[in-house]
């Protein structure tokens, strides 16, 4: 019998907690009726309530984990729904954070642990993520940067295994996350079925999500190298050049640009071009050849390997599933190929 803990806390998305019980629920199911896993919900208090006003009776209290058999397989943080640096800082400091943060540290090392979106920030606080890969949600990267300098960031995935830690991007990721904890729990093929039964499509990367103007970092200099990329996407573009026009040094830029945003400046122009032709893919009838010109890809040959890549898609299937923005500006018989 496997045993997942799910924590419930005070003020979280009533969406991340339902997602994982459902996707649990649906996924015993599938497994010869419900056999072989236990769920229980853990919380602070014994009565929570989430973001959305709902009261939750949880089945056992957080300091009663420690002393629990069996030990669970699994605990799974849902999201947050924090924003803003002011607002993590405050939610952190609680009580039922601080102590969700001791009973995760307390865990034995089989035990695998599970967050999503901006309960990363527990997993960061409690030191389980010094000097490992993680993802969270992209729009708070910087803020995560800024608090977790030491933590391997890579908000572009959607999900990252590393140890006994998995870590999923923003809000709707917790369903990616759940599918690989069904995997590790029940097998492969019950969460492949799951998934099925649910209509979640396999999605590897956060980028296609991304808003390239909303993607921000707390360095002006990199605020700053982002905005000077983008004017010149068309065209060639040496660390030398944006080093030059951003008045320092190119290992100055290097350095602040890993320091924001952990990557090296040839990497942060290569995301800035696959987030504006993603943008115009889904948010124009723009040929992938002129989406290529804009952003300065060689051909639009090289631009839908890229796309397959970073995506499992063609540029058409993205145009066909849209991540964000309505497509406003079709025009009749113009296509993605």
């Amino acid at each position: 019998m496997k045993t997942i803990v799910v924590v419930a806390l005070d003020g979280m998305m009533d969406s991340s907690l339902a997602m994982t019980l459902d996707c649990l629920r649906t996924g015993a199911a599938l497994r010869r009726g419900g056999a072989g896993m236990r769920v229980v919900v853990a919380g602070y208090r014994r009565m929570v309530r989430t973001g959305g006003g709902m009261r939750i009776t949880v089945d056992v209290l957080l300091d009663a984990l420690a002393q629990a058999a069996p030990r669970p397989d699994w605990v799974v943080v849902p999201g947050l729904g924090m924003n803003g640096a002011s607002a993590i800082e405050d939610r952190l400091a609680l009580r039922d954070a601080r102590a969700t943060m001791d009973m995760l540290l307390r865990l034995p090392s089989s035990t695998r642990i599970g967050a999503s979106c901006s309960s990363v920030f527990l997993l960061a606080q409690a030191g389980l993520l010094d000097g490992r890969r993680a993802t969270m949600t992209w729009w708070l990267a910087h803020v995560f940067r800024s608090r977790h300098p030491g933590v391997l960031l890579d908000e572009m995935k959607m999900l990252v295994r590393d140890g006994r830690i998995l870590t999923a991007g923003s809000a709707f990721a917790q369903l990616d996350l759940m599918l690989a904890v069904l995997g590790d729990l029940l097998g492969t093929s019950v969460a492949h079925l799951c998934s099925r039964y649910l209509l979640i499509d396999e999605r590897p990367s956060q980028a296609r999500y991304m808003v390239p103007s909303h993607v921000r970092h707390a360095d002006p200099t990199v605020v700053a190298a982002e905005r000077w990329i983008d004017e010149h996407l068309g065209a060639p573009i040496a660390v030398t050049d944006l080093a030059a026009a951003l008045a320092v040094t190119p290992r100055t830029l290097a350095r602040r640009i890993a320091g924001a945003t952990g990557m090296s400046p040839i990497r942060l122009v290569q995301q800035r071009r696959l987030l504006q032709a993603v943008h115009l893919i889904e948010t124009t009838s723009l040929a992938v050849e002129e989406v290529a010109a804009r952003v300065g890809y060689q051909d639009g040959t090289a631009l839908r390997k890229i796309v397959r890549r970073e995506f499992g898609l063609t540029p058409a299937a993205l145009r066909r599933q849209p991540a964000g923005t309505p497509r406003s500006t079709r025009s009749h018989g113009q296509r993605a190929r």
